[in-house]
């Protein structure tokens, strides 16, 4: 380890991954960057991880733990940023791991470019690790503005943009943000945030983050709650880029929480009036995009949804849309 070398806390939240957690946290312990802390939250796991992480941060002093009652994936992350000392924060989700040099490479890439924040590509794994075809929209090593990254999120495979586990932060980043408490798809409501807060961002074409896709996680499942959270997350980005007056990237927003509300169906009174709620909230929001100049194309897009939400599902059928979420396929 370099003399001064910057201290990088990593938050690693758990829930019923007894059967991932040591493969994550092996990965970790495995950095070429030394200098880490290893931040486990127990969100009140029902299985075995407890004793696991037990085992393992009697093993290095790096893991620290933290245990409470489950309040999902946000408020692990809030409390693992209570607890980080690190100059850098980094997230990983318990059942995915990383590659030996992913946080030295991230680290390296920000201090070269004085950036605020480093990304690199998504490797997709099965859960026995075999990997999976899938094109990282990240192209070439490079780096870009804030809003250029903005700008990404209105573009092809711009939930790419969103996810917080594949890159590094400074910890000023954080300092007026926290992952909203009770939500799913929490990351689509905080990446505009923080991308509007850098100057600079460092892009990493190595896929250095091994994203396991397995049936069973939280953001497979195509639930009521998970469409309609996703929704609200992409209206926030919408109205934040038009008051900002980024119209493209506020009409893109519209248009992914239709997507995801567009085919969804309540089978209980409590879904059926929280689908009727988002649809009120996206209504009021193509409102507003319609009075914003310009933009004829994007006006037309929105507008076919008022007009008939029939023809707008089948418009998205013939693009191959309709999900609406992208978080583990």
């Amino acid at each position: 380890m370099e003399k001064n070398e910057p201290l990088i806390s990593v938050i690693v939240p758990v829930y019923d991954v007894e059967k991932y957690l040591p493969k994550c946290l092996d990965s970790l312990l495995a950095q070429t960057w030394r200098n880490l802390e290893i931040i486990v939250v127990n969100d009140g796991s029902p299985d075995g991880s407890w004793d696991i992480m037990q085992d393992y941060a009697a093993r290095d002093s790096r893991i620290r733990l933290r245990r409470q009652k489950n309040g999902g994936l946000s408020a692990a992350r809030n409390a693992g940023l209570e607890l980080a000392r690190g100059e850098w924060i980094g997230f990983m989700d318990s059942d995915d791991y990383a590659a030996p040099e992913m946080y030295e490479t991230l680290y390296r890439a920000a201090t070269e470019h004085d950036a605020q924040m480093a990304v690199c590509s998504l490797a997709y794994v099965t859960p026995d690790g075999t990997p999976l075809p899938r094109t990282s929209p990240i192209t070439k090593d490079e780096v870009l503005t804030g809003r250029e990254a903005l700008q990404r999120l209105s573009g092809p495979q711009n939930w790419y943009y969103v996810t917080v586990m594949n890159r590094l932060y400074r910890r000023s980043l954080f300092e007026d943000i926290r992952f909203p408490e009770g939500r799913l798809h929490e990351d689509e409501f905080t990446a505009h945030l923080f991308y509007w807060q850098c100057e600079r961002i460092a892009m990493v074409k190595k896929g250095m983050y091994y994203y396991v896709q397995r049936s069973g996680s939280i953001m497979h499942t195509e639930s009521v709650r998970n469409r309609v959270d996703g929704a609200n997350g992409m209206m926030e980005r919408a109205d934040f880029a038009r008051e900002h007056e980024m119209y493209i990237l506020a009409f893109a927003a519209c248009n992914g929480a239709l997507g995801c509300i567009a085919f969804a169906k309540g089978s209980t009174p409590e879904e059926r009036q929280a689908l009727a709620q988002v649809t009120e909230r996206v209504d009021r929001l193509i409102d507003r995009l319609l009075r914003v100049p310009g933009c004829r194309t994007e006006k037309a897009k929105v507008a076919l949804f008022r007009l008939s939400p029939a023809l707008y599902r089948l418009a998205l059928k013939i693009r191959g849309g309709g999900r609406g979420t992208h978080r583990r396929l």
